[in-house]
């Protein structure tokens, strides 16, 4: 099984608001991640993450703003963001073979014993992932986070 590159892209925007929320909470000079930063951060296409981030706005997880004083953040606590949701969410239904579908050419489709073991499979691959939450994988302390957020002080050496 392998979840697409959109997922991985959701699950990327998420971890790097999560961590800009977490290293600048109170600082109001930070301003809000714009998609051009998030995708020269992780070396990804632009096109594809402003994709992957309007999804995200769609379906409640980021606030996008648009403008100067725009950019992209977090809309719910990190804690109440399911890892296992924003994968259904982003993947939309899942086929591990092809009987999963809603068409098959599978003369085995109505007797197959395989069906029931993949389909066991998948359930423990969802719930494993609804398991865990963004800030399961985010919230780095500031001095290990590979992300830094907080601009220097004037005068401070870089």
């Amino acid at each position: 099984m392998q979840l697409n590159q959109q997922t991985d892209f959701a699950f990327r925007i998420l971890m790097y608001l999560a961590d800009h929320a977490a290293s600048t909470t109170g600082d109001d000079t930070v301003a809000r991640p714009k998609i051009r930063e998030i995708a020269d951060f992780y070396r990804v296409s632009y096109n594809h993450l402003m994709k992957v981030a309007n999804a995200l706005a769609t379906h409640g997880y980021v606030q996008s703003r648009r403008g100067k004083n725009g950019g992209l953040a977090l809309a719910r606590e990190p804690e109440a963001i399911s890892l296992g949701v924003v994968a259904r969410d982003i993947e939309g239904h899942w086929e591990v073979a092809e009987c999963f579908g809603t068409t098959t050419d599978c003369p085995l489709a109505n007797g197959c014993r395989l069906a029931p073991i993949l389909s066991e499979a998948l359930e423990e691959f969802w719930a494993i992932l609804d398991r865990y939450t963004l800030a399961d994988i985010a919230h780095l302390p500031v001095a290990e986070s590979p992300v830094t957020f907080r601009r220097p002080t004037p005068g401070a050496l870089a």
